[in-house]
């Protein structure tokens, strides 16, 4: 190699020893040796693909067990407020029953003033059609209170533009679980006399009406 760039000028020489120099780097890799830019290329990749696969699946793991630990979380209160809002739909629906019932009985009364001592006396005809207006309620389980009477009216002798309050309470049950706490509005008392705010539990709904006697 020495003797053949001595014979060329400086230029040629130095053309031909980077040639040379080419041809010898490249022999180092001959054919069939398995190298390839290409090869390489493409096995970095696949590995970078894997390494990218692996992770994502380890994220959707833990994803996934996250959202099944923060279900059992919530599922619990979740129910308890299903319950609830059933419960609570089903005890204002009794309100409203009981109150149209009480304001049916407060019109018998009202309007009966001519019954006189009976019988029956208006005061029984208000009971009955109270009962009879809660279809959706259970007779036996409505407590209907004594009639109060602003003036000296008694269900006997009704005295016209006296006025009249009739009022009724029903069973309630409306528990906030593990709390100790009832959401019933009216809490019973142990007397029975008439007095007494739920005469037949210990939680109560209740409704009042007053009327003027025609």
């Amino acid at each position: 190699m020495s003797g053949v760039c001595a014979t060329l000028d400086m230029r040629s020489r130095a053309c031909n020893c980077t040639s040379k120099t080419q041809q010898e780097d490249r022999s180092e890799f001959p054919k069939g040796y398995g190298y390839s830019p290409m090869k390489q290329s493409m096995k970095s990749g696949f590995q970078s693909l894997r390494r990218r696969v692996r992770s994502a699946g380890v994220r959707a793991g833990r994803e996934e067990g996250g959202a099944l630990y923060e279900l059992a979380m919530v599922a619990p209160v979740l129910s308890m407020l299903l319950v609830g809002i059933i419960y609570g739909g089903i005890t204002f629906y009794d309100y409203v029953e009981l109150a149209n019932a009480v304001a049916v009985g407060a019109r018998t009364l009202a309007l009966n003033r001519s019954a006189f001592a009976g019988p029956p006396t208006a005061c029984q005809l208000e009971e009955a059609a109270l009962k009879n207006a809660a279809g959706n309620l259970n007779p036996l389980q409505i407590t209907i209170a004594p009639e109060s009477f602003v003036g000296a009216s008694k269900c006997s002798d009704l005295l016209q533009d006296d006025t009249a309050t009739v009022s009724a309470t029903y069973p309630c049950n409306l528990p906030i679980p593990f709390a100790g706490i009832n959401l019933c509005p009216v809490q019973g008392t142990t007397s029975k006399t008439s007095n007494a705010n739920c005469p037949n539990s210990a939680y109560c709904l209740s409704a009042t009406m007053t009327v003027l006697i025609q």
